[in-house]
């Protein structure tokens, strides 16, 4: 599907959502694609997931409200509320730092107020994504660890859908730890793997899976060598220890001091 289908798609009844909630509208700032179409690691079955941003109300700015987000369970669609996502991304959340680092074409939509976040989006890169990063790619792992067992334990008939999910989880782990380099050695946020595509899709696709569908010792020295990376780009990288709390403060108080005068 590229991104004209795509278009078409969301501009359809089952998006109508995006037109009629409440919180969306024309308070969106910005669209794009979330999963595998975000990352380039897509294939002809691949679900389509939308991520976006929403502005706060003016009544929720002046009542200190918050809905936080709204989600769409059948079209897999996640709108982060504007304050919400201010808060994941200080803390370099990898499901929400991801969103501003697409490639250009992978965005649907961006308002003005959305294209000065992507600009502004050095400010929320710190020391914590070597923690936060880390955190997702061990919770992969330990997915990764039981799908593995389930194949262990005798469950020969699931083999073929476990063989994908545990390829799939495979390159989400080292996809991880690629993200967070860049994060560390840049302070760059690069969501479209375009220069390890090849090696991803390898991954995805079973090139290290035992004829028991199980990881290979390659694949754990692999994922080794790019922990001893992370760990020395993290020693070593420039990054502060904290995020520019000051600059992302006065740009929340801009983006909704005009919310609340109808500048927007």
């Amino acid at each position: 599907m590229n991104m004209n289908e795509i278009r078409k798609l969301i501009s359809g009844a089952e998006y109508n959502f995006l037109n009629t909630n409440k919180h969306l509208g024309r308070n969106i700032i910005l669209l794009g694609l979330g999963g595998s179409h975000a990352y380039g690691t897509n294939t002809e079955s691949s679900d389509l997931d939308i991520r976006g941003c929403t502005l706060n109300s003016k009544e929720e700015i002046l009542c200190g409200e918050d809905f936080e987000h709204f989600t769409d369970v059948p079209t897999d669609t996640t709108i982060y509320s504007f304050m919400k996502l201010i808060r994941l991304l200080t803390s370099c959340n990898p499901n929400t730092i991801e969103i501003l680092g697409l490639a250009p074409e992978r965005y649907i939509y961006l308002s003005d107020i959305g294209k000065e976040l992507l600009e502004n989006r050095k400010m929320f890169l710190s020391k914590k994504a070597y923690l936060s990063f880390s955190g997702y790619a061990t919770g992969q792992f330990h997915r990764l660890e039981n799908k593995s067992d389930g194949i262990a334990l005798g469950k020969r008939n699931k083999n073929a859908i476990l063989h994908n999910k545990i390829g799939k989880h495979m390159m989400h782990l080292l996809r991880l730890y690629l993200m967070c380099l860049d994060i560390l050695e840049k302070a760059e946020i690069v969501t479209y793997r375009e220069k390890e595509h090849d090696l991803l899709m390898s991954i995805r696709n079973g090139a290290f899976l035992d004829s028991e569908s199980q990881p290979t010792a390659e694949f754990f020295a692999l994922v080794e060598d790019y922990k001893k990376k992370l760990e020395y780009a993290y020693k070593n990288t420039d990054l502060p220890e904290s995020p520019d709390h000051k600059k992302i403060r006065e740009f929340v108080i801009s983006v909704n001091e005009r919310v609340v005068l109808g500048k927007i």
